[in-house]
């Protein structure tokens, strides 16, 4: 088990270096991670591999790359990575050249919610913000329009399965508010105990200086390409895909 350990570790150590020299290798280490056994990830309880850095909180444990970690800032359940489209932080996310976002901001928590009260929270906050975008852009709009329109930018549920066995609802939100546009992507399971979810959520954001709604409306999308948006969610569901709940 050890010897096999070994040189998993040197395995992701190469593959993070390869990524960081040439972008275009860099989603093969996330495809590595996404394939690792399942025996091998609660192996990485306390990493000493620089390929790897660890996110804790509580009793919740989740792998993520360690220049988030190193760049980042944490405070209660947020850990907040500033200048994600500026290098170093620009070659450790796919698309480099599309220069998507400002931050990534990683949420992970359990809340003393239903999985249900948890979702709607966040969907009905971007329901919340996308009304306040129309209001600040001084476009009417009804009831019934704001709510079509903020049911498309929002997908799921997707069923997921973490690599520990963990089962649970991946969600996609187009956040679109006054002075910036996030892309969500976040995980809901049950937590272990009754009215408690277990909640990952990553949120993308970039910053913007006005607010125009567009004759096409779905041009608000974070990902002006569909292929874009898939490729940043498969991207997410790797980490996802490490949580622990211990």
């Amino acid at each position: 088990m050890k010897t096999s350990i070994f040189f998993l570790s040197i395995l992701l150590s190469v593959s993070l270096a390869s990524a960081q020299s040439d972008s275009s290798k860099f989603g093969k280490f996330y495809n590595k991670l996404d394939k690792l056994p399942d025996m091998f990830i609660p192996s990485y309880n306390t990493p000493t591999d620089s390929a790897l850095s660890i996110l804790k909180n509580d009793n919740l444990v989740l792998i993520i790359h360690p220049q988030w970690s190193e760049k980042g800032t944490q405070m209660n359940n947020d850990i907040k990575i500033p200048k994600i489209n500026e290098d170093p932080l620009l070659e450790t996310f796919p698309l480099p050249e599309r220069n998507t976002g400002n931050t990534l901001t990683i949420t992970m928590a359990t809340y003393k919610k239903s999985a249900d009260e948890k979702k709607n929270g966040v969907l009905n906050l971007a329901k919340t913000h996308l009304a306040a975008y129309y209001k600040e852009a001084g476009k009417a709009i009804s009831a019934d329009e704001l709510t079509a329109n903020a049911k498309y930018f929002t997908s799921g549920p997707v069923a997921f399965t973490t690599a520990e066995g963990k089962t649970g609802e991946v969600y996609t939100v187009n956040d679109i508010a006054p002075q910036q546009t996030s892309f969500i992507v976040f995980l809901i399971i049950p937590g272990t105990k009754p009215g408690t979810t277990v909640f990952v959520q990553f949120t993308y954001t970039r910053y913007t200086y006005e607010s125009v709604v567009p004759d096409d409306y779905t041009e608000l999308r974070y990902f002006v390409y569909p292929d874009d948006q898939k490729i940043y969610t498969d991207f997410t569901k790797t980490f996802f895909k490490t949580l622990q709940i211990h």
